[in-house]
């Protein structure tokens, strides 16, 4: 058990130690620059090491209060779980001990007297430190989460990619009630279909060319014969797309519509099918 809190301890002091080390520096250089407090009492060489003690001040508390917390921290670091409560208290207990620590330390090292004007100083400056926690915290998550949209969506491409080769070779028949116009494409070669009336117009790649061909059928008619094929939706009542084609989703006022790659033709999205299109992006 005792074995597991140190471990757990030493997980912690790796991640924060940094920060920690940081943030002792600045207000050690902050206090030596601008002197927000009395030093006068003491000799140059002396006063240095008073005014470094601040520094090592914040360093310990920030290391004790990580001890208090840690299995909060854990938990944070393991489900990245947002727990206000806790996160404030830790927070606060930062401001608060340090600050504390601060006063007595000016007042009974320093052997200066406490004044209004000190102790607000001596917030405002501790404030740094759990300001600097959150900021990097913040960043880290904001950070994580966009590592793992970039991996979802290096997954999906990949997806999208071994799907559009396992059905690179199939081919797929357009019957018309006219037998001349039947037309027989490559599943991959296919980018649109819409109604027109009594016909549905399919849009498809020849070669280097975006070609179309009117076919008499319904879209309903369609839609079943390009069931099996997972990479095709259905945008609105009078159109299909296959998303390997489909570059953005454009709005404009309470209208959407997909512009497709290669081509200028777009494809409108309807309400009913919104956000069925939205979770391709």
């Amino acid at each position: 058990m005792s074995n597991n809190i140190i471990n757990q301890f030493i997980t912690l002091s790796k991640k924060y130690f940094k920060i920690y080390l940081v943030i002792s520096i600045s207000v050690f250089l902050f206090i030596l620059f601008f002197q927000p407090f009395p030093s006068h009492k003491f000799e140059l060489e002396n006063k240095n090491l008073f005014i470094a003690g601040y520094g090592l001040i914040i360093f310990i508390i920030q290391v004790i209060i990580q001890i208090i917390f840690q299995r909060h921290l854990l938990r944070n670091n393991l489900d990245g779980v947002y727990r206000p409560m806790l996160n404030s208290l830790y927070y606060f207990s930062q401001i608060a001990s340090i600050s504390i620590a601060f006063v007595f330390y000016i007042r009974y090292v320093g052997n200066t007297g406490i004044t209004f004007n000190i102790v607000l100083r001596v917030v405002v400056i501790n404030l740094s430190a759990p300001v600097t926690i959150y900021l990097k915290e913040t960043f880290s998550s904001t950070h994580g989460k966009y590592k793992k949209l970039l991996e979802e969506n290096r997954m999906m491409q990949d997806k999208i990619r071994q799907f559009s080769e396992s059905y690179a070779d199939k081919f797929i028949e357009f019957i018309s009630e006219n037998e001349a116009d039947n037309i027989r494409l490559q599943i991959s070669e296919i980018i649109f279909v819409k109604s027109a009336d009594n016909y549905v117009e399919i849009g498809f790649r020849d070669g280097g060319e975006i070609r179309k061909k009117m076919v008499r059928n319904t879209l309903k008619n369609i839609e079943k014969q390009l069931k099996e094929f997972n990479n095709f939706v259905r945008t609105h009542r009078s159109s299909i797309v296959n998303i390997q084609y489909i570059d953005k989703l454009n709005k404009n006022f309470n209208n959407y519509w997909l512009t497709l790659i290669d081509t200028k033709e777009t494809i409108p999205v309807s309400r009913q099918y919104l956000m069925v299109v939205k979770d391709l992006f």
